[in-house]
């Protein structure tokens, strides 16, 4: 792929993520689809395809929800490729497909178990600091060298 090509489709990938998004803000009356962003958008080489990574802001935890919300887009989605026939002008637009985007998910997952990991060191440095402390390997080693001379 050439450099120009390459500008070209992430042009092309940025237009149709800022349509979609203005789109189904607007103009989509689906309650399931209300707390949907779109958080990226790849296309194919020969630009057929739109792969579109859509997620939840609120409620994507339940399973639910989330397949109501991917069943309602899969539905939209011919209607939303029409839309964006006059934004980009090329000749063919991409088929629109939509994927959950589970990173965002995953990743506050993550923060919440480094965040309880955390809480605990706390709670046993407090304990430690109650019963008067524990002395580091480096701390005693420095204090037997002291003690030597």
């Amino acid at each position: 792929m050439t450099s120009g090509s390459g500008v070209r489709k992430h042009r092309i990938a940025g237009a149709i993520r800022k349509h979609l998004s203005s789109e189904l803000a607007r103009e989509v009356a689906d309650p399931r689809l209300f707390s949907l962003a779109i958080s990226g958008v790849e296309l194919t080489p020969d630009l057929s395809i739109a792969r579109v990574s859509v997620r939840l802001m609120m409620g994507g935890d339940e399973d639910q929800a989330r397949s109501a919300a991917m069943a309602a887009l899969g539905r939209i989605a011919p209607g939303l490729r029409s839309t964006l026939s006059p934004v980009l002008r090329m000749r063919r637009v991409p088929e629109l497909r939509f994927f959950y985007d589970e990173a965002a998910d995953i990743n506050a997952e993550i923060e919440g178990v480094l965040r309880d990991i955390q809480r605990e060191d706390e709670e046993k440095r407090r304990e430690l600091d109650a019963r008067g402390g524990v002395r580091t390997l480096a701390g005693s080693a420095g204090e037997d060298e002291r003690e030597d001379s």
